[in-house]
């Protein structure tokens, strides 16, 4: 994904969220648009057509993507789902989920509090500041209502693995998990003195969540 997509994406996302924009291309909503912390929602995009009628463009296969402007807070998923992982420690917070479909962009902006269910997985890892090109082992737990915790970092258990590293897009650029869970920094992250990455985990309706630091070897 080239960057002038994403700043360009982003702009519109900025000026919708200011009022500056007075009609989207998309048009999206949520059943409702406060989140606490492990409360997730699903999305509903529709594109207008010429005739004044709406095609429903949420599902992924129509060539929706989504982002936020919020990486530490909300995440969207790839099918629309959003759900909020925080709210950086403050009492209220704000973050905007957008839609591109093409050249065609809508935005939705979402207020997060901090008490909630929280996350339903538990996921951890031996260290979260990797060096350039370091490897560590994420864990997923899963606790039944009896109180047994299952590892389910295995993709092959269903679990899924969603980044996002600074780019409003998920990115897979500095961290890659591979189907086991292991966690791989990239050999350089370049110019920049870190690089922080969100790593959202989801195995059926449980989701989980964890902050990883890459630094300079």
């Amino acid at each position: 994904m080239s960057a002038r997509f994403v700043i360009a994406a982003m702009s519109v996302v900025l000026l919708a969220s200011c009022g500056l924009l007075s009609q989207a291309d998309l048009q999206v909503s949520a059943p409702r648009t406060t989140l606490r912390v492990g409360e997730t929602v699903q999305l509903s995009v529709r594109q207008r057509q010429p005739d004044g009628t709406t095609r429903d463009v949420t599902d992924p296969t129509s060539g929706t993507r989504y982002y936020t402007t919020g990486e530490p807070v909300l995440i969207p998923e790839l099918d629309g789902r959003v759900t909020c992982i925080g709210t950086g420690g403050k009492d209220h917070e704000s973050a905007v989920i957008g839609a591109a479909n093409g050249e065609k962009t809508g935005s939705l902006r979402f207020e997060l509090l901090p008490a909630g269910p929280g996350p339903g997985l538990e996921v951890t890892a031996e260290k979260s500041v990797l060096q350039e090109g370091e490897r560590v082992q994420l864990h997923v737990f899963k606790s039944s209502p009896a109180g047994v915790r299952r590892e389910l970092a295995a993709t092959s258990t269903g679990t899924r693995y969603l980044l996002f590293a600074g780019q409003a897009f998920p990115d897979p650029g500095v961290i890659v998990v591979s189907e086991t869970g292991l966690a791989s920094a990239v050999s350089s992250i370049g110019s920049y003195n870190y690089r922080t990455v969100f790593v959202f985990v989801r195995n059926e309706d449980s989701v989980g969540w964890i902050e990883l630091k890459v630094v300079h070897a």
